[in-house]
C-alpha cells in the first residue's frame, strides 16, 4: 500500500470546502384545524427540527433556500419559520406563539413565507424561496423550529405541510 492510498483511505468519507445539504421535516400538528394570525403550529410543547444541519457541533452553516409542500392547496397562507440553534419549550399547538428571553438567546433568524411564493396544481401546492442568506454555528447538528400562522390557515393536519431548507454548509 503505497502512501497516496493510505491517505485515501483515511480522508474516505470527508468533506472538505463548501457542500449543500438539504434537510426536511414533515410539521407535525397536536391539533388539526384552522390557526389564527399569531399562532404556533406544531407538536404541543415540543419543537420540531431539521437534522444534520451542519457537519459537526461547532461547526457553521448557511441557509439559502426553502421549500414547502402543501398536501392541500386551498389557500395560498402567510407564515413565519422561526430557527433556533437550541431546543426550547414550544406553546401549545394553536396557542400564540411566544418562547422566553432565556430561549430566545439561540435564535438564528425567521424566514417569512409570503402568500405570493406559493404555485398551485389542482391538488397541491409548494413554496419556494431561494434568495435567502442566513447564516449560523450550530451546537448541535439539529436546528430546532416553530411555524407561526401569519393569516388564517385551512385546516391543517398533521402531514399536510414538509419544509425543506437548502443549506450550505462549511
Amino acid at each position: 500500500m503505497t502512501l497516496a492510498d493510505i491517505f485515501r483511505a483515511l480522508t474516505n468519507g470527508l468533506k472538505s470546502g463548501g457542500y449543500t445539504q438539504v434537510v426536511s421535516s414533515t410539521v407535525t400538528m397536536s391539533v388539526a384545524g384552522a390557526y389564527a394570525t399569531g399562532d404556533y403550529m406544531g407538536t404541543s410543547t415540543t419543537p420540531q427540527a431539521f437534522t444534520d444541519t451542519v457537519r459537526g457541533i461547532g461547526s457553521t452553516g448557511i441557509i439559502k433556500s426553502i421549500s414547502i409542500t402543501d398536501k392541500i392547496a386551498t389557500a395560498n397562507v402567510a407564515m413565519e419559520l422561526w430557527l433556533y440553534t437550541s431546543t426550547f419549550t414550544a406553546p401549545t399547538d394553536n396557542g400564540a406563539w411566544d418562547i422566553t428571553d432565556v430561549q430566545n438567546l439561540t435564535f438564528v433568524g425567521v424566514i417569512p413565507i409570503a402568500t405570493t411564493g406559493w404555485y398551485a396544481s389542482s391538488s397541491n401546492q409548494n413554496y419556494f424561496d431561494g434568495t435567502i442568506c442566513i447564516p449560523f454555528k450550530g451546537t448541535s447538528t439539529s436546528l430546532f423550529y416553530a411555524l407561526v400562522a401569519r393569516g388564517t390557515t385551512p385546516a391543517f393536519t398533521s402531514g399536510d405541510l414538509t419544509i425543506s431548507l437548502g443549506i450550505l454548509q462549511d
